[in-house]
């Protein structure tokens, strides 16, 4: 993961000191300060992010990386707040994992972009219709991802009819919906609604549960669907 990360971070500094060289304002010595803003600050994952970014910054005296992001849970607000305090406070690149496009963009990466400041999606990318928002994304094709662990189930499969349960993050979340559009089109030959019965698939209709990243809520959840007589696929 560290290593990974710091190929994200190479990227993001390289385009960020040569946006620098184009105005005319980089020299060796300036100092290039990098936000890291996951869905939670809490989560190992985002940690890990941050964690490349210095690893890779040991080499680069003049790289600060910054680490934020919601305290507990997947607050599309507070990241809003968060982004906007670092670019208030000037920092020279984000590095993004969103948790809802539309708010994001609204609510700060406009400002972002009105400042010149480049942003690089990681993880979770924007909405198509705010990719001009960001220079790249870095991170999984998530609805592959979905197919993948849609084909996995099929392996379980033992009735004509079976119910199964996908569980979430944010609802709004982009790469987590790709998930789940790719899961519902492995089972079900389409991805746009909840299964109703296609290829003998049903969603269970408490599903797709979410747990705003929250992993306490995310064990409950579990524990709960695993209490019915008949517990669906989860």
């Amino acid at each position: 993961m560290i290593h990974r990360v710091a190929q994200i971070s190479l990227l993001f500094v390289t385009l960020v000191c040569f946006q620098a060289v184009a105005s005319g304002v980089y020299d060796a010595a300036t100092s290039i300060n990098i936000a890291v803003v996951g869905k939670t600050k809490n989560d190992s994952f985002y940690q890990q992010s941050h964690k490349g970014c210095v690893h890779f910054a040991r080499d680069y005296p003049n790289v600060a990386c910054i680490y934020d992001g919601a305290d507990d849970y997947q607050d599309v607000r507070t990241q809003v707040l968060i982004v906007k305090e670092l670019i208030k406070k000037g920092v020279d690149g984000l590095l993004i994992s969103t948790t809802d496009s539309k708010f994001l963009v609204d609510g700060a990466l406009k400002l972002a972009a009105k400042k010149g400041i480049p942003v690089i999606t990681f993880d979770s990318d924007l909405l198509k219709e705010h990719e001009a928002y960001r220079l790249a994304y870095v991170g999984t094709n998530n609805f592959d991802f979905g197919k993948a662990l849609g084909e996995e189930a099929k392996r379980f499969k033992t009735e004509p009819v079976q119910y199964i349960c996908l569980q979430s993050g944010h609802q709004t979340t982009p790469n987590l919906n790709q998930r789940i559009a790719g899961v519902r089109f492995a089972l079900s030959g389409q991805s746009k609604t909840r299964m109703s019965g296609e290829n003998g698939w049903i969603e269970h209709y408490r599903c797709p549960l979410f747990t705003m990243g929250r992993r306490a809520d995310a064990l409950d959840q579990l524990v709960t669907m695993m209490k019915y007589p008949n517990p669906p696929y989860f």
